[in-house]
């Protein structure tokens, strides 16, 4: 658990998370591919590629005849505010920040705590367009709430106006008049007229801890879904197959619904898959023996039982910290998850010896859905929904189990491995 805590210190946007995974592969012998470019592949290597650098896919080649594809799928981002174009907001006194809501959020948890920025920016340098990661870890701003004297009803519950309750304060500009735009200049060493545009979003400072008498939490931001992100890469740094080609593809956008090219409703996964087997003289009938053999395992924590809500969750299929692999499942098809994909996934989970539990919502309590069944729509394989239970999805601070990362880690090897 420490491994997760060390890396979501360092991963506060979807771009980092990819700036670290590429670190880590790189030390582990991936080389990286160039989408613009013709891949010369080998047999027995290990390669990743990026894209909008916000989503990556890492995967290695067996040294026999490929066989399958052994795919496992997770997503980078997680619910924030992001600024908007011309971004400072004047008013007199005070500088505020003009955000929109990324994802969803809840409100309430983002107020009244210092607040940090990243993400990336595009400056001109040498007349060239460069992209710039930035992370002011410094409390920078903040989303103070109204004083319950002029809001009665505050603890009676509240609705929140994104453009006007949610917008951070910057500065006091009796103590200089300095812009956002000023400090990244400064931050990034640039003059500010050459910054041309940016990805930016509030960020939380606090990383996170392990909590509880025998530290059997672990609460942190982001929880929903580096965790399974980390887990995945992890397991497949582990994996040794000499069969099949072991993906592990890690999307973008999963909080807004996944429509963008670097979203699980892209390409960017069958381009891979397709590229690979291109790679090795396939022909398009021989790509599609080797995708209807596959299998997916799509990987985002799930919604484990709250003492305090035991109304909330279905009767006979809650889920709990610390219990092991969530397998989750909806007659609605928010999840790719089918009694065939479950009972493959629940033997590859007793053949390693780790624990998982079934899960589904209350009828009446429609949960959210994912990216396993969206990538389907670009590649038809066998599918698995699974995760992680944690408490407090959404919030700036999530909580879960500290057992349950290591566990993951473990069945996802099995599944490569296998």
């Amino acid at each position: 658990m420490n491994r997760f805590l060390e890396f979501v210190k360092n991963t506060p946007t979807a771009f980092h998370a990819v700036c670290e995974l590429k670190k880590i592969l790189l030390e582990n012998g991936y080389i990286e591919l160039d989408e613009k470019v013709k891949w010369n592949l080998e047999k027995g290597a290990k390669y990743f590629l990026t894209r909008n650098s916000s989503s990556l896919v890492a995967f290695t080649v067996p040294t026999n005849d490929i066989k399958s594809y052994k795919i496992t799928a997770a997503h980078l981002d997680s619910p924030t505010f992001k600024l908007k174009p011309n971004f400072t907001l004047d008013r007199g006194r005070y500088l505020k920040l003009n955000t929109e809501v990324y994802g969803g959020p809840i409100f309430s948890t983002w107020f009244d705590r210092p607040l940090g920025i990243a993400g990336r920016v595009f400056v001109l340098e040498n007349n060239q367009i460069v992209e710039r990661l930035i992370n002011i870890n410094e409390p920078l701003t903040m989303i103070p709430n109204l004083p319950i004297h002029y809001n009665r009803k505050a603890n009676s519950g509240m609705e929140y106006n994104p453009q006007i309750d949610l917008i951070p304060l910057y500065a006091d500009k009796e103590f200089g008049k300095d812009t956002l735009t000023d400090l990244l200049a400064n931050k990034l060493n640039v003059n500010k007229e050459d910054i041309l545009s940016s990805d930016l979003y509030l960020t939380v400072l606090d990383r996170g801890t392990l909590v509880g008498p025998n530290k059997e939490f672990v609460m942190a931001p982001q929880i929903d879904n580096l965790e399974c992100s980390l887990a995945l890469t992890l397991a497949l740094l582990d994996s040794n197959n000499a069969d099949n080609v072991n993906v592990c593809a890690l999307f973008d956008n999963e909080e807004i619904g996944s429509s963008t090219r670097q979203g699980a409703c892209g390409t960017l996964l069958e381009d891979t898959l397709r590229r690979i087997a291109y790679a090795f003289g396939l022909s398009e009938d021989d790509y599609l023996q080797k995708l209807a053999a596959s299998f997916i395992i799509s990987a985002d924590n799930a919604q484990g039982f709250h003492p305090n809500y035991p109304g909330k969750y279905d009767e006979t299929n809650p889920c709990y910290l610390n219990e092991g692999i969530v397998i989750k499942n909806a007659a609605r098809g928010s999840y790719s998850t089918d009694a065939l994909s479950s009972a493959y996934f629940q033997k590859v989970c007793k053949d390693c010896g780790v624990k998982y539990q079934l899960n589904t919502n209350r009828s009446d309590v429609p949960g959210g859905s994912t990216l396993g069944a969206l990538s389907l729509r670009h590649v038809s394989i066998p599918s698995v929904d699974i995760g992680l239970a944690q408490l407090a999805m959404h919030s700036a601070m999530e909580t879960a189990g500290s057992k349950d990362f290591a566990s993951l880690i473990k069945v996802i090897t099995a599944f490569y491995n296998n």
